[in-house]
């Protein structure tokens, strides 16, 4: 009964993993869509917010995943979950310093 419980807790974790992470890379490309490319190609149509998440999850596609193989008590797991969750706002307010100065 106990792995029954720890799977479906484990389901409902990663679901709720990979909704805020398209949400929040949705919400980092849309705002780097019309702060960096609208000015730079004006014919370019507007997104909405889910077209964006449908662009960071093929922009996704691309992305390559580190195969190096390193032993369990040489990682430091905590660093990459740390990462994992706030990569999307410190991208998003390093774009925005970056629109602030040059834009």
């Amino acid at each position: 009964m106990e792995i029954i419980i720890a799977a479906i807790l484990f389901i409902i974790i990663m679901g709720a993993a990979i909704i805020y992470g398209a949400l929040s890379w949705g919400l980092v490309v849309s705002k780097f869509w019309v702060w960096f490319l609208l000015p730079v190609f004006p014919a370019l149509p507007a997104i909405s917010f889910a077209q964006a998440i449908g662009l960071s999850f093929f922009i996704g596609l691309f992305h390559t995943v580190n195969t190096q193989v390193i032993q369990k008590e040489y990682k430091d797991e905590t660093q990459g979950a740390i990462l994992a969750v706030i990569a999307f706002w410190i991208t998003l307010l390093v774009g925005w310093i970056v629109h602030s100065i040059w834009f």
